[in-house]
């Protein structure tokens, strides 16, 4: 059974740090409405030296979102 506050959790923006092609990113996504997955709702354009700097230029993205709440997600 899944109680309203976890709900909430899971429908909520979710942080996601990277490295791909020799820099690292980040991506915020959330819960499909429909179906299963996740959706892209925003992602560095440029890369970083480091997983700190994009970390912390993601958290900056995710605390800037308009009305949710939002989770980092830690590794």
């Amino acid at each position: 059974m899944i109680t309203s506050h976890s709900a909430t959790l899971e429908a909520s923006p979710r942080l996601h740090v990277f490295e791909q092609e020799g820099g690292w990113h980040w991506g915020i996504t959330v819960p499909r409405s429909a179906g299963s997955g996740f959706k892209l709702i925003a992602y560095s354009e440029n890369s970083f030296d480091g997983e700190t700097e994009a970390r912390r230029d993601g958290n900056r993205a995710l605390d800037s979102l308009p009305g949710t709440a939002a989770f980092s997600f830690m590794p």
